[in-house]
Parts: structure tokens; sequence; C-alpha cells
């Protein structure tokens, strides 16, 4: 397949998601594995002009088709890159060839004074194992930061917590009891002078595991306010070291099911549907007031609400069919009822218009009916669409998204008496993880939708200012330039093409350099 066909044939299907993509040539031999953010934007610069370096370039010439693989982070596609490298030591890769594995945080439980440790491989029994993570320096951070926080030993001396016979009370016993220079700095407790006990030491690593696995949401979204603050008073240097901790612990916060070195593609997507199908039953598992079990093809739709003020709004349904989004299945709806901020109103005129569709469009979105319904929103979301649902004799399970925690809202309805019943599900477990895909992906396509609105009508707004442009030329400029900064840089000679008069032009010139 030339570079021309990869182009039109299958670059338009790959997605805007995090993952891994790889390269084959004519003899389908694996000639290069990268990973990326973006998928779509990633591979898509490999074909779109000639490469500097002549090692791209030849790559390029060799490529005969492209696959793909969709990960839930790129930590993820970091892992699963090094593992399909050492696999299949494509010849164009030029790193990750050596025997380096990615790391983890080990805290050693087989000793009474664990020491936290960085390492490659997962070898020690009764061992706890934070991770795995692709680059150590972000994790050396965070580590750094966290010791002034969770003092821990990192010395190789021999510390026991044991029995004196003679008092029968604990004590310690060390190699060297001499406290080092780490317990003057404040970054350990010296247990081996006995200055800490065995059970203070764990609680300290255990707020650390704690911190790793569930514990820096909030501390994020402290440090953005934080940032901004000093943004605005323009402390930027100040800014700059907020952005770096956030940068250091959204990496860490990435989700990662790669447990080994051994996953490759066909291991990755196996374990990445058993822990779909495990969201969807922990999921399920909290609706035991409906009859809801899990089969192929479950079907969720979210719905979500977009605007400012009441401008633009605009209405979001994403559609996850068996924990995966089935993105051809996406709704758009533009509010067409209110203009003033009224999110339950808004949302009510969204789900009426969606389950309406059903009787009168052939919309393949909409001729199959969700197995759940999920509104991100809280009680008062939850019972406008309650009442819009039972009006239109629409029975299908509701649950409503609070803001905070996930926590799951649901009504039950005892005999025309309403009952708000809330349901919490295990922080970081897959069904956790699968409602914060759902809720950030209806935020990202309702969101992108609002400002693509709001977009167009600044256009508008700009062009409605210029004398002797009503909306047909308006509408004809647009299509031929392309944007307002195209009709700006468009030259006389071809805006005389759609505009004969010449005074309308020079109102054209005016207006959009007054607008620059």
């Amino acid at each position: 397949m030339s570079s021309e066909e990869i182009i039109k044939f299958q670059l338009p299907y790959l997605p805007d998601l995090p993952g891994c993509y790889i390269y084959r040539d004519i003899n389908q031999s694996v000639i290069y594995v990268g990973k990326a953010k973006n998928l779509k934007k990633r591979v898509s610069s490999y074909f779109s002009k000639p490469h500097s370096d002549q090692h791209i370039n030849n790559l390029v010439g060799k490529i005969f088709s492209v696959e793909h693989i969709i990960t839930d982070s790129e930590l993820e596609a970091f892992i699963l890159e090094t593992n399909l490298i050492k696999k299949y030591k494509p010849y164009f890769n030029r790193d990750l060839k050596d025997d380096k594995n990615y790391i983890w945080i080990m805290i050693d439980k087989n000793e009474d004074f664990p020491r936290l440790q960085i390492v490659r491989s997962k070898t020690r029994k009764n061992a706890i194992y934070l991770g795995p993570y692709h680059y150590t320096m972000p994790v050396k951070r965070i580590l750094s930061r966290l010791r002034k926080i969770y003092p821990y030993r990192t010395c190789n001396r021999v510390i026991k917590e044991v029995i004196d016979p003679q008092t029968n009370k604990k004590i310690i016993r060390s190699s060297d009891p001499i406290p080092c220079l780490y317990y003057h700095l404040g970054l350990c407790q010296a247990p081996c002078a006995g200055y800490i006990s065995k059970k203070k030491y764990s609680q300290n690593l255990k707020g650390i595991n704690t911190f790793f696995t569930k514990g820096h949401n909030e501390l994020v979204k402290s440090l953005k306010v934080d940032m901004e603050k000093y943004t605005k008073r323009y402390e930027f240097e100040k800014s700059a070291d907020l952005r770096n901790k956030i940068q250091d612990l959204e990496y860490i916060k990435q989700r990662v099911t790669i447990e080994d070195t051994f996953t490759d593609e066909t291991a990755f997507q196996d374990e990445k549907n058993k822990h779909k199908l495990k969201a969807l039953n922990e999921l399920v598992s909290k609706l035991d007031y409906f009859d809801l079990k899990v089969g192929k093809n479950f079907k969720i739709e979210c719905f979500d609400i977009s605007n400012i003020q009441g401008k633009n709004a605009v209405g979001s349904m994403i559609v996850f069919v068996d924990g995966n989004p089935a993105k051809n299945l996406y709704r758009k709806f533009k509010i067409k009822t209110k203009t003033t901020p009224d999110d339950f109103a808004m949302m009510s005129e969204m789900l009426s218009r969606r389950f309406k569709h059903n009787s009168i469009n052939k919309d393949v979105s909409f001729s199959t009916n969700p197995n759940l319904i999920v509104i991100d929103g809280g009680k008062g979301q939850l019972s406008s669409v309650h009442k819009v649902l039972s009006a239109l004799n629409v029975d299908i399970p509701v649950i409503g998204l609070a803001k905070q925690n996930e926590d799951i809202f649901f009504i039950k309805d005892m005999e025309g008496e309403l009952e708000f019943v809330q349901r919490r599900l295990n922080y970081n477990s897959d069904g956790y993880f699968l409602l914060q895909r759902i809720r950030d992906e209806s935020h990202r396509f309702a969101i992108n939708y609002h400002r693509k609105l709001r977009s167009l009508g600044q256009t508008a707004s700009i062009l409605d200012d210029i004398p002797g442009i009503g909306n047909i030329t308006k509408k004809k400029l647009l299509r031929a330039f392309g944007s307002v900064e195209g009709i700006k840089k468009a030259k006389d000679i071809d805006l005389q093409t759609i505009i004969k008069n010449k005074n309308t032009i020079e109102n054209i010139r005016k207006v959009l350099q007054i607008n620059d």
C-alpha cells in the first residue's frame, strides 16, 4: 500500500486517543512501534511532509500498513510500546531494544522497617509494588516531596523490632544505631536509633501508598487554583513551579493495567476486555434496585449540558457499548427553548428530543434504547429527567453522577413516593474508572461543540458589523475563504468575485482591521 493509499484509507479511521501504533512492511514484518498521546495526529505527521531526518524518510518509504491499539492513558501507551519493541525488535526503533524495563516503587513487607525502593522487576514476594511507571524522574520528584511529609529510610542497615527478654517490652536493634544525615534533614525518623516505633513507621508508608493509589485528586485541584492566582499576579516563576508539580502528579495518577513485561497487543486486549466487563459488573452491582444484567452490546448513554449564562447552549449524548466509547453513535443537540441559564430545563429538552426520535427518525444512534442512562448532575437534574421519561413512558434505569467522588444517585419509586438513593463505587476500582471516563468524555464532547458554536457566533457578529454585508453574502465569503482570517488576507481581486461594490470591500478592510 502506497503512502497515498494509507492517507486515504487508514488515517481517517485513527482515533484522537492515546495508544500505540505499529508499522508493517510489504512482508508484514513489524518495522516500527511507536506511542502517542493522540494517535491520529502522531501517525498523520509521518505522511504530511518530507522529513529532515533521512532515517524517518526511509521508514515512511517502507510502510505498507498501519495498526493501532488504544490505551487508557499516555503512560499505558509508553509501557505497552516498551513491551512490543522487546517482542518484535523492529529495525527502525533505535531506542528501547535493551533489557531495561519500566519501574515500580517497592515497599518490602519482609522488613520490620521497610525501605522504599525504585526497582525494575517484581521479584520479591510479600512486597507492595506501586506502578508501573515509564519515567524515573517524575516518580523521584514526587517521592522527594512526600518524604518531607512521610519520612522513610533508604539505608541498608538491618533494623528489627524484638522483645527484650528482661523487660518483656519491644525494643529496636540495629546494625548501626547512630542517626544519619537524613534524620537531621527531617527526611527519616531514625528507626535505627529507636526514635520511631514499627507501628508509626508503618503509618508513614501507608500514607505514601494511599497517595499513589488514590490521594492526589484534591491536591491537584488545590495546586491548579494556586497556580491561577500566581499567574494573575504575574508571579510566573511560582506559577511555573506549581505547573511542574501538577504535571508530575498527573503523570502519577494515570491508570495502567499492564502488570508485566510479557504483555503484548493480544494479551493487552484480553486484559482490557476483562477489566471492562468487571467495570460494568461493578457498576450494575450498585444498582440492585433495577433489573439490570450485563450482556453483549450493553449500552450506556450519558447526557451533558454546556453553556455560558444560557448562551450557545448545547447538549451532548455520548455512548459506550460494552465499556468502549462508540463515537459513531455520539450526537449533539443545539438547545432551542432556553436562552437563560437553566440546566434542568435544557436537560429535559435534550432527553425529550432524544427519545421522541425513536418513532420518527431512523438514526442508528436512536434506534436502540440504552440499558442505562447517565446524567451528569445530582438530584435536581435527576428529578427533571425522571419527569420527562415518565411522561414519554420510557422505562430505562437512570442514574445521576455527582460532581464529587463520582457518587451515584438514582430514584426509587415506592408506589408514587420518590426516594433518592446514593451509592459509591470503590475509589480506583474498574467501575469507578469507567464512570470517570464516561463523565470526562461527555464534558469533552459538549464543551467542544459549545466552543464551535460560540466561535461561529463571534465570527457572525464581526461580519454583521460591516455595512453592505447581508446573510447571503456572509455565507458566500465564509464558504470561499474559510474564516474571518481568510477574508482578511484575501486580495481585492479575490473579494470582487463575490462583492462587486468597492465601497463594501473598503468597509470590510476597515472593520476587520479594527477587530484585528
